[in-house]
């Protein structure tokens, strides 16, 4: 079953809002309440050919969804576009302006649209049966012509610079002391979109515990013992799953942060970030294993939100990643939430 649920920020976020990093918190959410033997048993129930138990998607500025990760139209097609909507202007939105000035407009607003990262559910709603870039260039022009083509973000990133304290002597330290901090800060009445799939009925309670109590009241991220990383949240019950609901999907598009073993067998485009990630709990200031603090994983490559997948099946069978950790039985959620859509042949015959 697929939930979703509202975060109203209440402070700054130092860590971005990405799945694997509420997975995290979830297991150790998990470990506090349930107790460790529920939580190897519930980490062990990640398997292969098995639908896993609980999945969080990354969270989204509310009525968007990550826009998929599909090629841009080649040239030939984007000046056709541009031609027929600007420079013949059927619906003279550009009266007055000259052939050159349209065709500079044109491409202007191509070229910003082609830079947007997400579509709002309305768009999604509107193509996910029939995909193409080239349908959501027209989406984006009639958002132009109503004045809402603008993509509006729902924070603005500060970056901050501090001191290092040597905890021996109180002070500052003398020699490499400085380092920057990256802070997100969301304006007023801003809210997020979370989902969550849930595959064992009675893991529901535990879920909406954490999201609602835990997590308002412990903090998400860095920095959560100084406010930082606070949200009220919500279930919202207003959510219909007929969102993703499609009549014919030939692709999958993930909703979460992607990385898996077998990834390489599904034809699919993406986008790559590499995760630099490190343990929470108590295992941030304490070895797993009782020696020195290593509370860093290994780099991990994965695929951004919005990566599509030429499949027809769910990709949540898959196991957690291992091997991410000098300590063997540190984990990695790299299972993703994938919704279906139907990519229209056009959008994979790319012309420069």
């Amino acid at each position: 079953m697929l939930y979703r649920y509202k975060l109203k920020p209440r402070s700054p976020v130092t860590t971005s809002l990405m799945s694997d990093t509420f997975f995290g918190h979830f297991c150790w959410a998990a470990l506090f309440e349930k107790g460790e033997s529920f939580l190897q048993d519930f980490l062990a129930a990640y398997e292969k050919e098995k639908p896993a138990p609980v999945l969080f998607s990354s969270a989204f500025k509310a009525g968007f969804l990550p826009r998929p990760a599909m090629p841009q139209a080649g040239r030939k097609k984007m000046q056709q576009f541009v031609d027929r909507y600007f420079v013949v202007d059927p619906d003279g939105a550009l009266k007055g302006k000259s052939e050159k000035q349209k065709q500079f407009e044109g491409m202007a607003a191509a070229k910003k649209w082609n830079k947007q990262r997400f579509i709002s559910t309305e768009s999604w709603s509107q193509l996910k049966n029939n995909y193409s870039e080239s349908g959501l260039l027209k989406i984006f022009y009639e958002q132009f012509r109503q004045g809402k083509d603008k993509e509006e973000s729902s924070f603005e990133t500060m970056i901050s610079a501090s001191n290092s304290i040597n905890r021996f002597s109180g002070t500052v330290s003398e020699e490499g002391g400085l380092f920057q901090r990256e802070s997100s800060w969301f304006y007023h009445n801003a809210c997020l979109d979370l989902y969550v799939e849930v595959n064992l009925e009675e893991m529901v309670p535990l879920i909406d515990w954490f999201l609602t109590d835990y997590l308002p009241l412990n903090g998400f991220g860095k920095d959560k013992s100084v406010g930082m990383g606070s949200f009220d949240i919500i279930l919202d019950k207003s959510f219909n799953t007929n969102l993703f609901k499609v009549d014919l999907s030939n692709a999958a598009m993930t909703l979460s942060a992607g990385a898996f073993e077998g990834i390489e067998q599904y034809p699919s485009f993406y986008r790559l970030m590499t995760k630099f990630g490190k343990l929470g709990g108590t295992f941030s200031v304490s070895s797993p294993s009782g020696g020195p603090v290593l509370p860093f994983k290994k780099p991990i490559l994965m695929l951004e939100p919005g990566a599509v997948f030429f499949t027809t099946e769910k990709l949540n069978k898959q196991p957690l990643l291992k091997n991410v950790h000098s300590d063997k039985r540190i984990r990695h959620c790299g299972v993703p939430i994938t919704v279906p859509v139907n990519i229209m042949e056009e959008s994979l015959n790319v012309t420069i």
